[in-house]
C-alpha cells in the first residue's frame, strides 16, 4: 500500500514458499463462476470449511482441527493506492486476480482522487473491491477517521462485490509523534484508538472491519492485545516468506499480503473462491 510519507518495514531475505493460484473463468456476462467447495456460514456469518475449518478472522470453530497457514484453496488479490496512476484491470483479470483492496481515506481529511475511477474498473472486469484506512492515530481519533473512512468510500454493502473495509495500521516513520513507531500512543491508547474505529465502522455498516497490520508491529504498539482476533480479520503484511509471524491472538490471516511484483503489492485470500464470495456478501 504506497503512500505518501510512511514507509514499509524492510523485508527480509528468506527462502520463501510457493502458492499455486488457479484461474477461474467466468461468465459471458462477467461474473465468476465459483468452483465446486463445500462451505458453510456459521450463525455469527463467518465461513467455515467442513467440518474442521475456521471463519475468516481466524477464530477457532466447533471442531476445529489443525490447518495449514497457506490452505490448498487460495485466491489472487492486489491492493492499489493512487500512486498507481493506471492499472490494467482486464490484464490483471485474466492472470486470475479477483480482488482488490484501493486506498480511499487517510485521517481525517484525506481523500483518494483515484478511489472511484480505481474502483470502477476494477468492478467493469468482474474484481471485487474493498477500500482501506490509512491509519493516523496520533492525529484525530479511531471514532472520528472511521466516519472519515465511510464517507469517503469506505462502506460496505451486501451486493455480493464490495468488500469489507479495511483500516491500515502500519509504522509511524514521519516527524509527527516525534518519530515514535507507535504514533506516540502508548499501548492502552492504542487498543482504545483500534476499537474506537472498529466499533465505529461496525456501527456505521453492520460489518466488522478488517485489520492490516505486521505481526511485530502489533504487538509492540498494542502490548500484544488480542481483543481483536475473534472478531475482526487479519489482512497480515508479511513479505519474508510466509505467513508468519500472526500477531497476537489470531490463529490464521485472513488474507496475506505476501510480496510485490510489476509494482503492485499481492496478496493471497486464504480460501476458496466461493467462500471468497461468501464472505464478500456476509455480515
Amino acid at each position: 500500500m504506497p503512500v505518501p510519507g510512511p514507509i514499509r518495514y524492510p523485508g527480509r531475505r528468506v527462502a520463501g514458499v510457493v502458492v499455486a493460484l488457479a484461474l477461474v473463468g467466468c461468465t459471458p456476462s462477467g461474473v465468476v463462476d465459483p468452483p465446486a467447495v463445500r462451505s458453510t456460514v456459521n450463525p455469527t456469518g463467518s465461513v467455515a470449511v467442513g467440518a474442521g475449518g475456521r471463519s475468516p478472522s481466524g477464530a477457532r470453530t466447533p471442531s476445529d482441527s489443525p490447518e495449514p497457514l497457506v490452505p490448498a484453496a487460495t485466491v489472487a488479490g492486489i491492493d492499489v493506492s493512487a500512486h498507481q496512476v493506471r492499472v490494467d484491470w482486464a490484464r490483471h483479470r485474466r492472470e486470475g486476480v479477483r480482488f482488490v483492496w484501493i486506498k480511499a481515506t487517510e485521517g481525517t481529511t484525506w481523500r483518494s482522487p483515484r478511489f472511484a475511477a480505481q474502483r470502477t474498473g476494477a468492478r467493469q472486469v468482474g474484481i471485487l473491491t474493498g477500500a482501506y484506512h490509512y491509519a493516523r492515530p496520533a492525529n484525530s481519533s479511531g471514532t472520528a477517521q472511521a466516519r472519515a473512512f465511510v464517507a469517503g468510500g469506505g462502506g460496505w454493502m451486501p451486493d455480493g462485490r464490495t468488500l469489507p473495509g479495511a483500516l491500515d495500521l502500519e509504522e509511524n516513520t514521519g516527524s509527527t509523534a516525534g518519530g515514535d513507531p507507535c504514533h506516540g500512543l502508548p499501548p492502552a491508547r492504542m487498543v482504545a484508538w483500534v476499537r474506537d474505529f472498529t466499533t465505529t465502522y461496525r456501527a456505521l455498516t453492520g460489518r466488522d472491519a478488517v485489520i492490516y497490520v505486521k505481526a511485530e508491529l502489533w504487538d509492540r504498539c498494542t502490548g500484544a492485545s488480542r481483543r481483536f482476533a475473534d472478531t475482526n480479520p487479519l489482512w497480515l503484511y508479511d513479505h519474508d516468506g510466509g505467513p508468519e509471524p500472526l500477531p497476537a491472538g489470531w490463529r490464521r490471516p485472513t488474507v496475506w499480503q505476501s510480496g510485490i511484483r510489476d509494482g503492485l503489492d499481492r496478496n493471497v485470500f486464504h480460501g476458496s473462491l466461493e467462500e471468497l464470495l461468501t464472505w464478500a456478501r456476509t455480515p
